[in-house]
């Protein structure tokens, strides 16, 4: 019940995880499945967001009464059969064939959203190679007005952060509810990891990203010069990425 008066303060992304757990329990979380069933139905999330997160039969629920309502927009419409080839790809860690699908001239990989795809989903190591391709937009938003990084941020993994950092994504970029990389990243960190580790022991990577995010941001938080800030990154942030290749 106390969730229940709550939920209109979770944050989106969170009601996802809510309503899986919901529709796993028994008769009793039926009014809470309920509930946020209606608030992603009437959400901005995104049709990929929904089938990478919740089994088939509730994307189905939602897609149709998301058309019985009137709801069926471009934006959370299936993407296209290009689209998804790209994305299908990625699935396979297979940049290879993306570029050969690019080569088609079907699609592009801003149009399908390549890099918040990769990003959300892909491992880093697929991420640095779509990036190194250098035709998609670093600080493109998606429909939901999130940049590659605020995706990157949610996401968690400092790899992928500093990937797009030296590729000159903006951290002081705001979402449409006034929200940087770095506050949605600190927003999912549990405060615990706030607090400084010994010498010579590595950061959770939470922490770390954090660290990452708020170096960048002092470098140049107007303009958001983040390859120059990291290249300008002391000694210990360094060695802490290091540490992340290397274990």
């Amino acid at each position: 019940v106390r969730l229940l008066e709550i939920l209109d303060k979770v944050a989106k992304d969170d009601i996802l995880i809510i309503l899986l757990v919901a529709n796993m329990c028994d008769k009793g979380s039926g009014r809470l499945l309920t509930a946020c069933i209606d608030i992603v139905v009437k959400s901005d999330i995104d049709i990929t967001t929904l089938e990478k997160s919740l089994p088939h039969d509730l994307v189905k629920l939602i897609v149709e009464t998301r058309e019985n309502l009137g709801l069926a927009t471009e934006h959370n419409a299936p993407p296209d059969k290009h689209v998804r080839r790209i994305h299908r790809a990625l699935d396979s860690d297979d940049v290879e064939l993306v570029r050969l699908l690019l080569k088609e001239g079907h699609t592009t990989l801003d149009d399908a959203y390549a890099l918040h795809y990769a990003v959300a989903y892909c491992d880093s190591k697929t991420t640095t190679e779509l990036l190194d391709i250098g035709l998609a937009d670093v600080n493109l938003r998606n429909p939901r007005g999130y940049t590659v990084l605020h995706v990157a941020a949610l996401r968690r993994e400092p790899k992928i952060i500093v990937s797009l950092l030296t590729k000159g994504a903006r951290p002081a970029d705001l979402t449409v509810d006034g929200r940087k990389a770095l506050q949605i990243s600190k927003r999912l960190t549990k405060s615990s990891l706030y607090e400084t580790t010994e010498e010579g022991n590595a950061s959770p990577k939470e922490r770390l990203c954090i660290e990452i995010l708020e170096q960048a941001e002092r470098r140049d938080p107007l303009l958001g010069e983040a390859s120059v800030s990291l290249a300008m990154a002391g000694e210990d942030l360094r060695s802490k990425l290091l540490y992340l290749e290397t274990r």
